[in-house]
């Protein structure tokens, strides 16, 4: 199913308040988990970062998050770069995509404002998406329950209309079925 998730994330508590519960850092979790102590990817202290700790899709996030906190939809890209820990270039790699979408535009200099649908709405629409494929879900699996019914009950029809030894055949008469 393309709506389900290859693996479930155990999320930690966030540095900064403003993260909600789906934008934390796993714990331990993927290929970093699994590496030897002396691999040079592998955090030796907690200061270093794991590489999904420093992905784009990750910021991107949170970058969508400290946006929909702002009253009109604008922000500072200089505070974004600040508040988020990462150097204003990552910031700009996220504005020119979204910038290319349509979803911001910019307001001045170092400023730019949401376009897209309202970000309140988000975690609404997210836990609505959810709903729906919980349900869709379902629905598929009653209904390979009536296809496999559908199958026994044609397969039984098949073996009564194939007996050859029945005790009680289908025509009485020419003219009347049982």
């Amino acid at each position: 199913n393309p709506l389900q998730a290859k693996r479930r994330l155990e999320l930690e508590e966030p540095e900064q308040q403003f993260l909600p519960e789906g934008l934390r850092t796993p714990k331990g979790k993927g290929r970093a988990a699994t590496r030897s102590p002396e691999s040079p990817k592998t955090p030796k202290s907690p200061s270093e970062k794991t590489r999904y700790d420093t992905s784009l899709g990750l910021l991107t996030k949170k970058f969508i998050q400290l946006l929909s906190q702002s009253p009109d939809g604008v922000v500072d890209l200089n505070k974004a770069a600040e508040v988020l820990k990462v150097q204003k270039r990552r910031i700009y790699d996220i504005t020119n995509v979204l910038e290319g979408i349509h979803l911001i535009k910019k307001k001045s200099k170092n400023n730019i404002q949401w376009m897209g649908c309202s970000l309140s709405d988000f975690g609404g629409m997210l836990a609505h998406c959810q709903g729906l494929s919980k349900e869709v879900a379902e629905l598929s699996q009653e209904e390979k329950k009536l296809d496999e019914l559908i199958q026994s009950c044609s397969h039984d029809l098949k073996l009564l209309k194939d007996s050859e030894d029945r005790k009680y055949p289908f025509i009485v008469n020419e003219d009347t079925l049982l």
